[in-house]
């Protein structure tokens, strides 16, 4: 037999598990809030959470009373649940909801100077590509249209002076 002592023990320790869950669940809530994609797939991410949950109550009893699960295991992850989610719930949920929702504007922010540096070196390049190709093709081709019209005007000059 146990000692109650020790089965003390067991009961907070696992108190202590119930309060991490609530801490997941907030975790999971203030997530659900903040990103569109967890709205839209919201059955997969509750089985998700609630394998994970699973997986902390398993990890929890076995670290604690490896693996002699009894009832008062159930009744202290509830109490441990009960007392942070009626305690430090809505603030730790405020402050979750507050940091996700500054990182996520300042991805957006990044994004966005990304996204206008890119436009800009977009038209300096094109600009350079296009002022590279006026200079190669255009100017020349303007300079030999010029000797051309110098040629002609010249050359109707000439044949207008001899006819007189």
């Amino acid at each position: 037999m146990i000692p109650f002592t020790q089965d003390l023990g067991a009961f907070f320790a696992t108190i202590y598990g119930g309060i991490f869950i609530g801490i997941l669940f907030d975790l999971y809530r203030a997530c659900k809030k903040n990103f569109n994609a967890i709205k839209i797939f919201s059955l997969f991410y509750d089985i998700l959470f609630w394998i994970i949950v699973t997986g902390l109550v398993f990890i929890t009893v076995n670290v604690i009373e490896s693996f002699d699960l009894r009832y008062y295991h159930f009744i202290a992850l509830f109490i441990g649940f009960f007392i942070y989610y009626n305690t430090l719930s809505k603030i730790v949920l405020k402050i979750l909801n507050k940091s996700i929702g500054f990182i996520i504007n300042t991805i957006k922010q990044i994004l966005v100077y990304i996204c206008k540096i890119s436009v800009n070196l977009y038209y300096v390049i094109i600009y350079s590509i296009h002022f590279l190709f006026d200079t190669i093709f255009y100017i020349p081709n303007l300079v030999i249209n010029i000797l051309k019209f110098i040629q002609i005007k010249s050359g109707k000059l000439k044949k207008v002076k001899s006819k007189s």
